[in-house]
């Protein structure tokens, strides 16, 4: 079969999205073909792309976003070796297209995956039995949140603060207790409904009422965070987390809280006035996307029931009403944590 073209979600212009034929790269020796049967709408990433608040060096319009979406491999390919036709795969991202730009190219109802059409490393992963398309799905997000995870110098018995209650923060709370059980994990979360969710998952949930450091100070005895997961997106947060964070750094064999920006930034971040992190000593690191091996991982977590998603409220839209999943989406304003669109009707 020629795949020439395919139906695809297009953002033609801010706030302006519909469901449209696009043309595909040519298939290459080595490409594997997909057909997907669910993508989604991030919270974070792919609604900052919608509103047109990413910064025009990341993307152009007309594009198609989205990087969360699962499928059918229709065509074998030597870039996958091992996968067959008819396998259940995370698809996720597609970073080039013939006409328009990929922003990141999962909503795609057929994927065209080579060395020059797949972010570094955006592999794919079979999806166990035991896994629905929908969890695949939201599997995305949570290797997002296991490579922040790992890259965070956390300590079994360490007070981890975790910041924003989305799907990301809701998947680091979660990782963090399973690969350090000991540890002691807090949320920080704005908004009430997703307070309430993250309560399901981490030891303590703080309401961020404008008291909320004052609450973190009286949970841990004045010790504060020895780590914080920053996952809110809101480039807001960062500068104010040194009155989370535990002091220290102050002999070399005494290192400093540490800080991890797990979160998508389009706006400028910007730190407080120094004397406020001057006892900190801290150091800062940051991420994105996922590591090469942390779908399999994660799939496995969730096929063994560590992981959940069980609890996360989504909902699941023809990928035909595209145009007006976007907008509603975006007035639910945290209650909906993710929206799916199914293309098997497509």
């Amino acid at each position: 079969m020629a795949y020439e073209e395919c139906s695809a979600i297009v953002i033609e212009r801010p706030r302006e999205a519909r469901l449209k034929k696009i043309k595909l790269t040519p298939r290459q020796a080595d490409s594997v073909i997909a057909r997907t049967t669910f993508s989604a709408i991030s919270s974070g990433t792919d609604m900052k792309t919608w509103r047109g608040e990413q910064h025009h060096t990341a993307c152009w319009y007309p594009l198609v976003p989205g990087y969360e979406n699962v499928g059918v491999v229709v065509e074998e390919g030597s870039w996958a070796p091992g996968f067959k036709k008819g396998d259940r795969v995370m698809i996720n991202e597609v970073r080039q297209f013939a006409e328009v730009c990929a922003a990141w190219g999962g909503n795609t109802h057929v994927a065209v995956k080579d060395k020059s059409t797949a972010g570094g490393n955006d592999n794919l992963a079979k999806i166990p039995d035991q896994v629905s398309d929908a969890e695949a799905v939201m599997a995305y997000l949570a290797c997002v949140s296991h490579k922040g995870v790992l890259k965070a110098p956390i300590k079994d018995g360490d007070t981890v603060l975790v910041t924003g209650a989305g799907l990301i923060g809701i998947s680091a709370i979660q990782i963090v207790k399973i690969l350090y059980p000991k540890c002691r994990v807090v949320c920080i979360e704005r908004h009430p409904f997703r307070a309430e969710i993250a309560r399901k998952f981490a030891d303590q949930v703080i309401l961020a009422d404008g008291k909320e450091a004052a609450a973190f100070n009286e949970a841990t005895q004045g010790k504060r965070a020895d780590v914080i997961l920053e996952c809110s997106g809101n480039a807001a947060v960062p500068g104010t987390l040194h009155a989370f964070l535990r002091d220290g750094g102050w002999s070399p064999d005494s290192k400093g809280g540490h800080i991890h920006l797990q979160g998508d930034y389009p706006e400028r971040v910007s730190f407080d006035i120094y004397h406020k992190w001057f006892t900190k000593n801290c150091t800062i690191s940051m991420t994105c996307a996922l590591y090469g091996s942390s779908k399999e991982t994660v799939l496995q977590w969730v096929a063994s029931g560590k992981l959940r998603f069980k609890d996360i409220p989504v909902e699941t839209w023809p990928a035909g009403k595209c145009a007006e999943a976007y907008p509603y989406f975006d007035k639910k304003n945290g209650e909906v944590f993710k929206i799916l669109f199914d293309w098997r009707d497509v």
